[in-house]
C-alpha cells in the first residue's frame, strides 16, 4: 500500500469529527446497588420528614466522638429520581448536622468531604420507616415522635393503595418495611395525634411518656362517656372543644408528668359546670369508669353509671323521687309525751320524758352481732325509741374519744354501773367486754398495727365512692361498714387485687344481697381462682346470668395439675365433678393442707383459700335467693 503524503495526512486531520447521535446529560444515572460514594456537605441534605423533632439526647456525646476520632459510621444516603442532591436515609440527620457545625468551627476538610454509603432509591414510605427504626435503635424517640411518624406512614400507605388501612394491616406493612410496633400501641398513637397533640403540644414534645399518655387517654374517654350520658343537658359534639379549653391550661414546656390530682379536679369541675351534675357524683363516676376499664369489666354490668343516673333522674324529674332522710324523723307518739333528744354536752342526763322499756331489749347490737341478712319491712320501720338510743350512743362515743385523748387520768362513764332508767351505758360495756375479740387492738396504734399485719395488699376507696356506698345503704335501711372499721375485729382479713376487700368471710353488705350483685361478685372471685390455675380470662370460665353466676368448659388436654385442682374446686361448687381430675378427698386435702406434696405447685395459698371460702358463702346465699324465688312462683 502506498504511503500517504504529508499533504494528504494534513487534509485528513483537518476533516471534522463525527456528529453526536444522543442527547447530552448533566449527571450520571444513580447506581442500582449499594456502594460507597465520595460526597461533600454541599451534595447532602437532611430528610424532610424526619420523625425526630427534638434534639437527640446523645447529641453532645456523638459530637465529641466525631471531633476526636472522625466519622466512624458513614451516614447512608439515597437519591430521589430527578434530584441532584443526596438525601439522608435510614437515620444520620444528627451526624450530618454535627459535621456541618464542626466544619464551621474548625474548617477541617475531613468534616467537609467523606465517603458515604449509597443505597438505591425505593420509596418515600420505606425511607420514613427506615428513619423510625434507626432513630429508635440509636436514640430513644419520644412517644409523640413515634406516633407522628406512624401517622405519616399510615397516610403514605393509604395514598399508595387508595384505600383505608386497618390497624392490623398497618402493623403488618410496617413490619415488612423494617419497623416493629405493637398493635396495642397503634390505636393509642393515632389517638394521641388526633386528640391530644392539638391540646398539649408542648407537654408531649417535652417528653410525656407512654404511661402518662395512656392515663390521659383513659380520663378523656371517661369524661366523654359521662358527657354523652348527659344528652339532655349538653350537646354531644361540644365535648371536644370543652376538653380542649379545659386541658390547654395544663400545657407546659418541660413537663414530663401530669399533676393528676389537679387534672381530675379540673375535669370533674368541667363536667359539673356544663352538665349540672354534682361534683362528687362526677368524681365517683369518673373513678368507676377508669378503674373498671382498667380491669376490663363491663361498665353497665358493674353499674359504673349508677350514681350518675340517679342524679340525672333527680335533675330531670325532681318530683319522681323526693329526697328522704335517714334515720327517719320520729313521728309524734299518740297519747304520750314527745321524745326529747339528749344533747351531746350532757350524755349521761336522763331524757325528760320517755316510755317505759325493758333495758335488756334496748341494748344495741355490736357490729359482730348485726343481722347478716336483709332487714324486713318491720325492721326498717324504726321506732323513735331506737333513734333516741342511737343519738345517746353517738354522744357517749364522742365523750369516750375526748377522755381517751386527755393526758390526765379520769374515770370513764363506761366503767360506771348503769341504772335501770338509762340502759345505754349498759349496752356499751356489754359490747366492749363480750363482743370485742380477745387480743384485739384497743388503741389507734394497735388497731393500725393489727390492720397492717392482717392486710395482704392495699385497697384504696375514694371518699366519693365510700360516701355514696354509705348513702345507698342508709336509703335502703341496711348496714354498711368500712374495711378499716371491721378489719381489726375480723380474722382473717384480705384486701385488694382486682376484687373488693374481704373484711369478713361471712358478712354480706345489704346493698349487695340480691342475685344480680351476688353473681357479679361470684364471677370476680372465680376469675381470681382461675388465674391462679392458669386459665383465667380464657373461654374455660363463662358467665351464667341464670344460675350461680358462672359455668365451666372442659380444660385443654395439656392442662397441668394446678389447673385441674382449680377447675375441680370450681366444678365442685356447681356439683359437676370430673372423674378424671383429683378426687374429693385429694381436693379437700389440698384445701386443708393435709395432702401437701413435696415441691408441688398445686398447694393452695392463703389468699386463694380465703377467696374460695368467701365464694362458698356467696354461692350459698345466692342459692337461698333462687330457692325463695322458686317458692314464691310456686
Amino acid at each position: 500500500m502506498k504511503r500517504p503524503s504529508d499533504q494528504q495526512l494534513r487534509e485528513r486531520l483537518m476533516q471534522p469529527s463525527p456528529k453526536r447521535q444522543g442527547q447530552p446529560v448533566d449527571a450520571m444515572t444513580p447506581p442500582d446497588q449499594e456502594m460507597a460514594v465520595w460526597v461533600t456537605l454541599d451534595m447532602l441534605k437532611p430528610y424532610e420528614h424526619n420523625p425526630r423533632q427534638v434534639q437527640n439526647p446523645k447529641y453532645e456525646e456523638i459530637k465529641a466522638s466525631i471531633r476526636a476520632a472522625g466519622l466512624k459510621h458513614k451516614p447512608p444516603v439515597t437519591q430521589r429520581p430527578g434530584e441532584k442532591h443526596y438525601t439522608i436515609c435510614d437515620g444520620g440527620n444528627t451526624r450530618l448536622q454535627i459535621l456541618r457545625e464542626l466544619y464551621e468551627e474548625t474548617g477541617e476538610s475531613r468534616f467537609h468531604a467523606f465517603y458515604a454509603l449509597y443505597r438505591p432509591w425505593q420509596s418515600e414510605v420505606k425511607m420514613l420507616t427506615g428513619h423510625l427504626s434507626e432513630n429508635d435503635n440509636r436514640g430513644q424517640l419520644l412517644w409523640i415522635e413515634r406516633a407522628k411518624g406512624v401517622m405519616d406512614a399510615k397516610a403514605m400507605y393509604e395514598e399508595e393503595s387508595g384505600d383505608t388501612l386497618s390497624q392490623r394491616e398497618l402493623v403488618k406493612r410496617l413490619a415488612e418495611d423494617g419497623y416493629q410496633v405493637a398493635q396495642s400501641h397503634i390505636s393509642k398513637m393515632l389517638y394521641t395525634v388526633e386528640h391530644l397533640l392539638p391540646t398539649l403540644p408542648n407537654t408531649l414534645y417535652s417528653g410525656l411518656g407512654r404511661p402518662q399518655v395512656e392515663k390521659l387517654i383513659s380520663y378523656r374517654e371517661a369524661c366523654r362517656l359521662i358527657w354523652e350520658r348527659c344528652t339532655q343537658e349538653v350537646e354531644p359534639q361540644g365535648f371536644a372543644d370543652t376538653w380542649h379549653q379545659t386541658m390547654a391550661w395544663f400545657d407546659d414546656e418541660g413537663q414530663t408528668e401530669m399533676n393528676w390530682g389537679i387534672v381530675v379536679d379540673r375535669l370533674c369541675g368541667m363536667l359539673a359546670d356544663y352538665t349540672g351534675v354534682h361534683f362528687n357524683v362526677c368524681e365517683l363516676t369518673l373513678d368507676n369508669i377508669v378503674t373498671y376499664r382498667k380491669r376490663r369489666w363491663d361498665l353497665e354490668e358493674h353499674q359504673a353509671f349508677e350514681a350518675l343516673d340517679v342524679e340525672l333522674q333527680q335533675m330531670r324529674d325532681p318530683d319522681a323521687q323526693p329526697p328522704s332522710l335517714y334515720p327517719p324523723l320520729p313521728e309524734p307518739a299518740t297519747g304520750g309525751a314527745p321524745v326529747v333528744k339528749v344533747p351531746a354536752s350532757d350524755p349521761g342526763r336522763e331524757p325528760q320524758s320517755q316510755p317505759q322499756t325493758d333495758p335488756q331489749a334496748e341494748q344495741l347490737p355490736s357490729p359482730r352481732t348485726l343481722s347478716r341478712d336483709a332487714p324486713t319491712d318491720d325492721e326498717r320501720a324504726e321506732s323513735a325509741e331506737l333513734l333516741r338510743l342511737r343519738e345517746q350512743v353517738a354522744a357517749l362515743e364522742r365523750e369516750k374519744q375526748q377522755l381517751s385523748e386527755s393526758p390526765s387520768p379520769s374515770v370513764s362513764v363506761f366503767s360506771e354501773p348503769a341504772s335501770e332508767a338509762d340502759p345505754v351505758p349498759m349496752a356499751a360495756p356489754a359490747e366492749e367486754a363480750g363482743d370485742w375479740p380477745e387480743g384485739a387492738a384497743r388503741t389507734e396504734a394497735e388497731r393500725a398495727a393489727r390492720l397492717e399485719g392482717l392486710t395482704q395488699s392495699r385497697w384504696e376507696e375514694t371518699p366519693g365512692k365510700r360516701g355514696y356506698r354509705h348513702h345507698l345503704a342508709s336509703e335502703l335501711g341496711v348496714p354498711s361498714f368500712d374495711f378499716e372499721q371491721l378489719a381489726p375485729l375480723a380474722a382473717p382479713v384480705l384486701s385488694g387485687e382486682t376484687t373488693p376487700p374481704i373484711a369478713d368471710v361471712w358478712f354480706i353488705e345489704g346493698v349487695e344481697d340480691e342475685p344480680r350483685s351476688l353473681r357479679i361478685r361470684i364471677r370476680e372471685l372465680v376469675q381470681v381462682i382461675a388465674r391462679w390455675g392458669g386459665f383465667g380470662g380464657s373461654d374455660v370460665v363463662i358467665a351464667d346470668d341464670d344460675g350461680i353466676g358462672f359455668d365451666l368448659n372442659p380444660l385443654p388436654e395439656a392442662a397441668d395439675r394446678r389447673a385441674r385442682f382449680a377447675w375441680q374446686a370450681l366444678a365442685s361448687l356447681r356439683g359437676e365433678l370430673n372423674p378424671e381430675y383429683p378426687a374429693d378427698a385429694t381436693l379437700w386435702g389440698a384445701l386443708l393442707g393435709t395432702h401437701r406434696e413435696e415441691g408441688a405447685e398445686s398447694a393452695w395459698d392463703d389468699a386463694v383459700l380465703l377467696r374460695f371460702f368467701r365464694l362458698v358463702r356467696l354461692i350459698r346465699r345466692l342459692r337461698e335467693h333462687l330457692q325463695g324465688q322458686q317458692e314464691a312462683q310456686s
